[in-house]
């Protein structure tokens, strides 16, 4: 072992690195730990992946995602892969997950009370089923814990990989979950904050081709639910029709870019957008409406838009206005020490977006 090597784990150093393996992308980022110290962002980067080769967090080209992800963290990792590194599958393909309360037993150890109320309870009573919890907090009426379900052909091929790429797999983590914990890390305390403890807070993700809103009280995730029609894919499809030119144009629309020569004019372009922004906000109002129907919540106080789809322009203050909620997009990287020059022509604001959920899953520290 290398001398700086062993200098690092005597002083508890530690590194994490975040994959982020979606439908069209792959993303990377390491961040280091020390104890005391801020979090340190080490790497950054991504490259593309071909059509087919992942669909709904099912691998369908192993070959070629082993050679992506080996090509990416050599590229994005110089001096030598190596950390711990932690991998997120889709909310919307396939977790099940929901809250139980558990009656404490005399002599019984707390995880097997819960797993044992976890099993008994359909579908995560399935055998094909890898079940994992969290303690949400203790009450006089028991243990109130959060249980996760995936089927376990679903991430064995993610493990595989690992293991063909000789590297230590040390989480597989549910994005819905590391976006909730990318959040509570970038959040500014304050003492109104921790007077507020039952504040609710809509994490809204739209991906290229999955989105839900996710829904956080007391600073922990309590609910999700998928947005149909969400999607940047789903959106630029919306606008094709009507605009009459190419799904791939309306991509570009989405962002800012400008009409081509002959395409539609200006204002058939606004009426376009705030339609499929009223649609959005529709669905999200939906979800709001549920939420706050179960168990009396009370209504969320702000709107955090993460995914590429909070690159969307205008969209972010328009669901302001349309829902009467503060709607902000998700900054993580306010979490973590940044060496300006070292990542020279990121734009922090906007392109850094793309980076979320494997920020989040590097920030872990095991």
């Amino acid at each position: 072992m290398q001398l700086h090597k062993i200098i690092s784990r005597i002083r508890g150093d530690s590194k994490t690195v975040g994959l982020d393996i979606g439908h069209r992308l792959i993303r990377v980022a390491v961040v280091g730990h020390r104890q005391g110290l801020k979090k340190t962002l080490l790497a950054l980067d991504y490259d593309t992946l071909p059509e087919g080769v992942v669909v709904d967090n099912e691998i369908r080209n192993v070959p070629v995602l082993i050679d992506k992800i080996q090509a990416l963290l050599v590229k994005s990792m110089p001096g030598g892969v190596e950390g711990d590194f932690a991998v997120s599958v889709n909310w919307t393909s396939g977790i099940l997950c929901d809250r139980i309360l558990v009656k404490p037993v005399p002599k019984v150890p707390e995880n097997e009370l819960i797993l044992q109320a976890a099993m008994a309870r359909s579908p995560f009573d399935d055998v094909g089923n890898v079940l994992d919890y969290s303690v949400l907090g203790h009450r006089e009426e028991g243990i109130e814990a959060m249980i996760v379900a995936a089927k376990k052909d679903s991430l064995s091929p993610w493990i595989n990989v690992f293991q063909a790429l000789n590297l230590r797999l040390f989480a597989i983590d549910v994005d819905a979950f590391v976006l909730s914990n990318a959040y509570f890390a970038s959040k500014t305390r304050s003492l109104s904050d921790l007077e507020e403890d039952d504040e609710a807070v809509l994490l809204l993700n739209l991906g290229y081709k999955k989105s839900y809103a996710a829904f956080l009280r007391n600073e922990r995730f309590n609910s999700a639910r998928s947005i149909a029609g969400g999607s940047i894919q789903e959106l630029q499809e919306q606008l094709s029709e009507p605009l009459g030119i190419p799904v791939e144009q309306c991509g570009d629309l989405l962002m800012g870019a400008e009409v081509r020569q002959a395409g539609p004019d200006a204002s058939k372009v606004k009426s376009a957008m705030e339609y499929v922004f009223e649609e959005i906000a529709m669905k999200v109002d939906t979800a709001l409406r549920y939420f706050s129907s179960s168990d009396n919540y009370r209504k969320p106080s702000k709107i955090i838009v993460a995914g590429g789809g909070s690159n969307i322009v205008g969209l972010i203050p328009f669901l302001a206005n349309r829902l009467s909620l503060d709607a902000v997009r998700l900054n993580p990287f306010k979490s973590v020490q940044i060496d300006k020059k070292r990542f020279f022509g990121i734009n922090w604001d906007t392109e850094a977006s793309i980076y979320t959920v494997a920020l989040g899953l590097a920030l872990r520290r095991f």
